[in-house]
């Protein structure tokens, strides 16, 4: 009778284990990932707190509250005002470098890795090689060669010599190769081949479609990669009128370590570091939900 008690009880113990097991790791994983979010939140929050105080507030009243008079009103008339109204340019010219590069480049990755993932020709491996073989080269490396050829032909301190050395990006020819040879069935293409449809119809009418989530990917990727890019726009420019806004407001930072500069420019960095970073948390969101509609599309037109 004691052994059988002691069969029938074994099992509840396991189990009684393999819940606290489970449980730990479950309380583990929860505590690590709010650890990650208050690691990424509390600069967005104090960005926040900071941005609503006036330059005494900052330095007299507690880090992480409110002041008891808020400073918004006051320091966005500061901020889009001071230095010749410098702001609202450096905010409009880091829209247009971003989406216009990342819109190019999208374009310009998909063809290049389309090409390399559908088409047998000589030298593929050899532009594979070179493809990978630029990951490993840093890109400020490559700032003072784009400096001096395009102080050559005259591209310095214009838009387009920002925009032009960021459309090639190896990393988006080569996700872009992978996602076209995963997601485009061959047969697919034949077929459409078969109906009289020439390549670059196939590319934008069949794979296009089937393609979209990568290129929203890719352009989010890019986008923001340009948003936050700081040394190839401080070497070509010089104007402050074509500053992005990540070069504009380093030089209003570089200024409050300068005796005598002037006025104290802590409200206007703070909230212009602010301001720059909403675009990215608008537009994330945003075509996260594009990326998963496009997913369900892709496999829909993959059955």
């Amino acid at each position: 009778m004691s052994s059988a008690t002691t069969t029938l009880r074994a099992p509840a113990s396991r189990g009684s284990g393999s819940r606290l097991s489970r449980h730990f790791k479950v309380s583990a994983t929860t505590g690590l990932l709010i650890l990650a979010a208050a690691i990424v939140v509390a600069p967005i929050y104090w960005l926040v707190i900071a941005s609503s105080k006036s330059t005494s507030q900052l330095f007299n009243t507690s880090t992480f509250l409110p002041p008891s008079h808020l400073s918004w009103i006051a320091n966005f008339k500061s901020l889009f005002s001071y230095g010749g109204s410098y702001f609202g340019w450096w905010l409009l010219n880091s829209f247009i470098y971003s989406t216009v590069t990342a819109t190019l480049a999208t374009a310009v990755s998909t063809l290049c890795g389309f090409g390399l993932a559908k088409y047998s020709f000589k030298g593929r491996g050899a532009i594979l090689a070179i493809v990978l073989g630029s990951f490993v080269v840093p890109s400020t490396a490559l700032v003072l060669p784009i400096f001096l050829l395009e102080h050559f032909i005259g591209l310095t301190n214009t838009y387009e010599g920002v925009i032009l050395p960021l459309i090639v990006y190896p990393f988006g020819v080569y996700f872009m190769s992978i996602y076209c040879a995963d997601a485009v069935p061959d047969v697919l293409m034949d077929s459409s081949r078969m109906d009289g449809a020439g390549e670059l119809r196939t590319l934008w009418q069949i794979a296009r479609p089937i393609l979209m989530p990568g290129m929203v990917t890719l352009f989010l990727l890019e986008f923001i990669g340009t948003w936050n890019n700081f040394f190839l726009p401080l070497v070509l420019l010089g104007s402050q009128k074509l500053f992005p806004v990540t070069v504009g407001l380093s030089a209003w930072s570089s200024a409050l370590n300068i005796a005598g500069a002037g006025q104290p420019l802590y409200p206007e960095v703070i909230l212009g570091s602010l301001v720059s970073v909403l675009p990215m948390l608008i537009l994330f969101p945003f075509l996260q939900k594009y990326i998963a509609r496009g997913l369900t599309f892709g496999a829909v037109a993959g059955e």
